[in-house]
Order: structure tokens, then sequence, then C-alpha cells
């Protein structure tokens, strides 16, 4: 079971799908790992908000012609240590027995962005990230810089390279500043696109307008990452690792480590198992039913706003120049 419908939990879940269909289906005498299922979830109404509608669409498809149970419109309400409970919009709960249990959702900003915004007065946005002006200054602080996954400015999304361009616009302010330099123009990100790999020879990719899928985004996919490894060496290393992993059976997560065992160990020592790590079931709470439906609806509302931001490409753009 994997929680999440966005870039991470699609590669998760059809990486997932092709170990276990693929990979690992001659390794065990007694497990029928091609029976195995694979399920995502999320409650979002679509398979990767922040790429659209169509490669969106798209991805679920692939993910099901992997194998992967795709589950959308449905909110995580409960979790133990045999199972997910879910919840649909609908008000139906249902129930999935699972021990293994990834998640890939997202989370909230860091908490020290709302201390900053009680602090200097800056609005915060729903996921908890800090209004910042264009130059990445908090509003009547121009000492304090903030950059990466806690700003909110111009619907940037939370990827690395927004924080890796901003960084590097806020250290050469900073040294302007220190040598009586003229500031810089506002923060302007540059989008160089985004990927998301779901199984072998098999990925989607938005660079500017393009939007590809198959085998094209999938080499992308791959030319992108080497490119960002340093070293001849290192490249050299990784290309011959993709090679055995993509087009052989052998890869590197057949592996079961000291952690593991060790964990299996203390588990056996406690009384009631996994059990004893795990509170009991509480009363029906209204509270917490209304807060599930509050949830659910800012759930959806920011899948919309993702997949329109993509689609319309205002993401980026200052709201004036729309």
């Amino acid at each position: 079971m994997v929680v999440g419908a966005g870039p991470t939990g699609v590669e998760m879940a059809g990486q997932i799908a092709e170990l276990a269909h693929r990979t690992l289906k001659r390794d065990f005498r007694a497990i029928n790992t091609r029976s195995a299922r694979v399920i995502l979830l999320d409650a979002a109404p679509q398979v990767l908000p922040p790429f659209g509608q169509k490669l969106g669409a798209k991805a679920k498809s692939e993910l099901e012609d992997l194998g992967v149970e795709v589950i959308l419109g449905a909110m995580v309400t409960g979790v133990d240590e045999r199972g997910i409970e879910m919840k649909f919009k609908d008000g139906r709960v249902e129930r999935i027995n699972t021990v293994t249990k990834i998640w890939a959702a997202g989370v909230q900003a860091s908490s020290l962005g709302r201390t900053l915004a009680e602090q200097t007065g800056a609005p915060l946005d729903r996921a908890g990230r800090i209004g910042v002006n264009p130059d990445l200054t908090l509003p009547g602080h121009p000492e304090v810089f903030v950059v990466g996954d806690m700003i909110a400015l111009d619907n940037l999304p939370g990827v690395a390279q927004v924080a890796i361009q901003g960084a590097k616009y806020a250290a050469k302010e900073i040294h302007n500043r220190l040598h009586d330099k003229a500031p810089q123009q506002p923060f302007k990100y540059f989008d160089k696109g985004s990927m998301a790999i779901i199984s072998r020879f098999n990925a989607v990719a938005m660079v500017g307008k393009l939007r590809l899928t198959g085998i094209i985004a999938w080499l992308m996919w791959l030319a992108v990452h080497l490119v960002y490894i340093t070293g001849f060496k290192s490249r050299v290393t990784a290309v011959l690792h993709w090679a055995i992993s993509f087009l052989g059976r052998g890869r590197s997560e057949r592996t079961t480590t000291e952690q593991q065992i060790f964990a299996r160990a203390a588990l056996a020592r406690l009384q009631g198992g996994a059990t004893d790590l795990v509170s009991a079931p509480g009363a029906y709470d209204a509270a917490r039913e209304l807060m599930e439906t509050t949830r659910r609806q800012e759930l959806e509302a920011l899948a919309a706003e993702e997949a329109r931001l993509t689609d319309s490409g205002a993401r980026g753009v200052p709201t004036e120049q729309r």
C-alpha cells in the first residue's frame, strides 16, 4: 500500500509492482509474488496533479497496466499494524488489510514558518508556507531570506530546483549587499521541467509546453539524472547499475539489512508483538468527522489548483503579469 499519488508515490508504486511481478517471481518457493496486490491510494481526484490532467491520466493508465490498483478520492482515516482504513467522499468507509504501508503523501511545511509568521505578520498559506517578497525576504525584514519549500510565492512548486535557484539568488543578494552593489531584479524561477518514472522504459515528462510519455520521457529522465551526478567515474558506475537493473533482473533492493533483522528480533520480545506499539481505537468523535471533511475539501481543492496552474502555465508567473 502506497499512500500519495504524487511523483514519489507513483514512482514507488511502479517500482514495487515491477519488483513483485518481474524481479522476485522466481525467488520464493512458497510465495507467488506475481499475485501480490500493489495499491496506490490518494484523496485527490487524479494521479500526479502537478503534471496536469493529461499526464496524470496517462500515468494512471500505465500504472494499472503494471497491475497497480489505483484508488482515488479516498482519504486515510485510520492506520494500524494490520491495515488502513479509508473514507470516500460519499461517506463510505472501507478497510484494506496490509502490513506494508508506505506514506508518500504531502506533508506540512516546517513549524518555523508559523513562528516567523507570528513574529513578522507575514501570511501563511494552507500548507503552512510563508508569504515572501519578490526578493525572497520577509515583509518588513529585508535581512531575513526564506528559500525552498517554505516560501509561498507565485505558486512555485515545492521541488528541488526552486530551493536551489532561490538559495543562489539569496546568496548573491547577500554578497551584493556586503560589497555595496546594486540589488538584483526580483527572483524569477526558471522551470526546467518535471519528470516521474513509472517503470522500465516508461516515464512522464513535462518540459515547458511539451508533454512526453513512454520511452522518450524515460530516456530524458535517465539523461537528466546522469548530468547531475558528480564525476565521470560515478556516472559510468550509475550507467552500469542502470543496465543491470533495467535490462537484466538484478536489483540492489533484494537485500535483507541488519536493521530489519534487529527490528524483527525486537518485536518478537514484545508480549503482544507489534500490537503493543499501536493504540486502541477510540470512540466516535464528531469533531474529528468535521476535521476529516474539511481536510478532504482542502486536498481536493489543492489537487485541482495544482492541475489548473500547470495546464494554464500560470505557475511561477507573478500575479500582475497574468
